[in-house]
């Protein structure tokens, strides 16, 4: 579970710095179909990519996980396989190779790159 709950961190992570609000879908190549690089508070490193049918797909210790992302609100929200969901703040547009720290409505705290 808590693989599970980093792999949420991060992709809400990612997806809330390019967020338009409003549950629209996320709008220019900021993060659909390309890469995020995120790190954890404990340094885990997960590279999530995002489709525009709304699947992310986040890779870590070699594994792979499949979630499915969605704006709610001013909210970019991640849910993993159906057992929990994470919500991140929409914040300033991710530009390529600049780190963003950002923090969920779980307290999680996550540094995501774009790639």
């Amino acid at each position: 579970m808590s693989r599970l709950i980093v792999l949420s961190l991060c992709l809400a992570g990612a997806l809330a710095g390019c967020a338009t609000g409003g549950g629209r879908e996320p709008q220019g190549p900021e993060f659909v179909g390309r890469s995020l690089g995120v790190v954890a508070a404990n340094g885990q490193q997960t590279i999530l990519r995002f489709r525009h049918d709304g699947v992310v797909t986040a890779r870590f210790n070699n594994q792979e996980s499949e979630g499915r992302w969605t704006f709610v609100g001013r909210e970019l929200c991640f849910t993993w396989r159906q057992t929990f969901r994470e919500c991140w703040p929409e914040t300033p547009r991710l530009r390529e190779g600049r780190p963003v720290t950002i923090r969920s409505d779980r307290g999680n705290v996550v540094t995501v790159t774009l790639q």
